[in-house]
């Protein structure tokens, strides 16, 4: 209470030496009002919350940088095990069965030609000439007669044939202005199966060259084909 503090203060004072007398009215300090004025009442308690002790500091192990676990340790024991070596696969008790294929017969290296288009109805006629021979076609047709196929075939064996040597097919046919198709389609079917005489008879593929010029015959006649044969024979 607030008059305990007052009485306190005005001893203590008494006690001090003073020049001057002071008088203690004990009814006035009873008058006094027991609690204080409003403006100052008490301010609030603050409640501190008592502060928990620090944990203790790791332990350092001696030889290591790093701090001992807190936990207790775990024993070697603890440890997993370790796992069993897989084992190896099983060989086959029995030889397995092996596929038995037949074997792939290549094909031949040459293919035979076709034979050449030979008629007995054809009226081809065949004259020999400087440069090799000339056959001469019934007009419209293009099949070789069976006198003109022996005639090429007298030819490819007779010329002896060199690295040089060389069968040259000229075709021709007549044709009208306005149709120069036609000309030169039977022209190349005049070459081909000269070509083809010349091949079923021994002489290489790549030594024949072909040309169908239809209606250029120039001076000699119109149906017919010219075989030059160009180069020098083989040595012996």
């Amino acid at each position: 209470m607030r008059p305990m503090p007052i009485l306190c203060a005005i001893l203590m004072f008494a006690a001090t030496p003073a020049l001057a007398q002071v008088t203690l009215d004990l009814h006035a300090l009873q008058a006094l009002p027991d609690h204080p004025p409003a403006h100052q009442a008490q301010r609030p308690v603050m409640t501190v919350a008592p502060r928990m002790p620090a944990p203790p500091a790791p332990v350092l192990a001696i030889g290591s940088a790093t701090p001992a676990p807190a936990a207790a340790s775990v024993s070697a024991s603890a440890k997993p095990p370790a796992a069993a070596p897989a084992a190896p696969p099983a060989l086959p008790q029995t030889e397995p069965q092996t596929a038995t294929l037949a074997p792939i017969v290549p094909p031949p290296a040459t293919v035979p030609p076709p034979p050449p288009p030979v008629s007995d109805q054809a009226a081809t006629t065949a004259t020999a000439t400087h440069a090799g021979l000339r056959l001469n076609f019934a007009p419209g047709q293009s099949e070789l007669s069976p006198d003109s196929s022996a005639s090429l075939k007298q030819l490819a064996t007779a010329t002896p044939t060199g690295d040089t040597t060389t069968f040259n097919v000229l075709a021709y046919a007549p044709g009208a202005p306005d149709d120069p198709s036609t000309a030169r389609r039977v022209s190349l079917a005049r070459a081909m199966a000269v070509r083809g005489a010349l091949v079923a008879d021994g002489v290489a593929s790549a030594r024949i060259f072909v040309r169908a010029l239809g209606a250029q015959y120039g001076a000699g006649p119109p149906d017919r084909v010219d075989i030059d044969v160009t180069g020098e024979p083989a040595p012996k």
